[in-house]
Formats: C-alpha cells, structure tokens, sequence
C-alpha cells in the first residue's frame, strides 16, 4: 500500500475497501479535523447556506483532491481557491470572511508604526489585504443572499492596527482603491498623493475627488494604522 492509497481513501466521498488496518479511524478523524477547520473559518457562510449544505460543500472539496497542504491553518486557503476555480456562488464570500484572518495572523511587527503628519511620507500598513468583487459581498445574508452586481467592483480593506491588534475594515470605490494604491507602489506625502491621483483619474470632478480622497485619508488614519509611518 502506498501514501497515496490512504489519502484517496479518505478523501473519497465512497472510499471502497480499507487499505490498512484501523484506516476507518484516520479517515473519520482527519475528515472531521477538516470538516471543523473550515466550518469555524467561515461562520457568515455557514450561517447563510445552512449546516447541511456547508457539510456537502465540504465533501464535495475533500472528493476532488482537498487540500495541497499538511498545515491545518493553510487549509482555509486552499478550500477558498477550490471554490472560485469551480466557480461556487459565495466563493467572494469565503474571500471576504478570509481576509479578516490573513490580516490579524500576518506577520509583520508593527506596533512601532504611527500615524503620519501631512507632511511626511505615508506608507501602508503591511498587514493591509486588498479584495475586490463585482458585489456588494459585505451586504451578503439570509435576508440577502444574493446582492446585484455592481457596474465597477468595490474594493475591501483589511488590516490590524499598531499595539490594539485589532483587525479593522474599510470599504471603498474602486476610484479611491486605485489611488490608495499610488501609496503601495512609494511613499507619498498626502500633496503628492492628491496630485498624482488627480492627474490618473478623467472624467470626473476633480473638487469633488479631492474632497473625497481627504475624506477618505482622514477616516483611514482614525482607523488606526492603515496610514502609517516608519
């Protein structure tokens, strides 16, 4: 019997014959370990497809291949890419419930950051994750499963604060995303952000985009952290 003989074994939603002595007992256990995992990571989907429905999700993962990894906390991941590889309805759900994770568990230290004066170069928090979905997924529910697309994707922020450590989100346009952006790519006082975000966008009222980017900066350093300098 190879390695490869036990994992189809207890993977298989119809596993056949035994291929060892006491496999029964790894196969339930390592099933039920992976069946936990990934209902504790997604409470909103869980919630919303129902207990039944997660379950048989789920069997349909571990069928066709289940998880590339041996660490149980990568396991999430991998169940979220399956998902949008076979194109699940709530696969952006899994994302979005994901990345409050991704951004408490990163490994950055960054209790030394602090908030930057308008003068001074801004960076971004490292632990910051970027999502974006043609969907208002944040308004996903059981009153509300399925929220209408929007004409332009609407990007997601998530990251954890200096010393707190607790994660916090924000939910922005795509306009002002691409902009924030500006700062992921060099640090940029807040003038030199305003004008090289002013001068990529067309079309639009520029009074009325300046205004909405100090907006903007103005709520994200009172989030705690997302502005941030060394």
């Amino acid at each position: 019997m190879s390695a490869d003989d036990l994992v189809r074994y207890t993977l298989a939603r119809e596993p056949g014959k035994a291929p060892l002595q006491r496999a029964e007992l790894y196969r339930e256990l390592t099933r039920r370990i992976h069946h936990d995992i990934l209902e504790v990571a997604f409470p909103r989907t869980l919630d919303l497809i129902g207990q039944e429905s997660m379950k048989a999700l789920l069997e349909d993962f571990l069928e066709e291949g289940g998880p590339t990894t041996l660490q149980y906390p990568r396991v999430p991941d991998d169940f979220i890419e399956w998902a949008s590889q076979t194109e699940h309805p709530y696969a952006d759900l899994l994302d979005y419930e994901r990345a409050t994770v991704r951004a408490e568990r990163h490994p950055a230290q960054i209790d030394h950051l602090r908030p930057p004066a308008e003068d001074d170069r801004m960076m971004l928090n490292p632990t910051l994750q970027v999502s974006s979905y043609t969907r208002p997924v944040h308004e996903i529910s059981r009153a509300n499963p399925d929220p209408p697309a929007q004409t332009n994707p609407l990007v997601y922020l998530a990251w954890r604060a200096p010393e707190t450590d607790v994660v916090a989100r924000q939910r922005l346009g795509l306009v002002v995303g691409r902009c924030l952006g500006l700062i992921g790519a060099e640090a940029l006082t807040l003038e030199d952000w305003l004008s090289q975000s002013l001068s990529q966008e067309s079309g639009g009222d520029p009074d009325a985009m300046r205004a909405a980017l100090l907006e903007t900066h103005r709520d994200l350093i009172n989030r705690s952290g997302l502005f941030a300098l060394e």
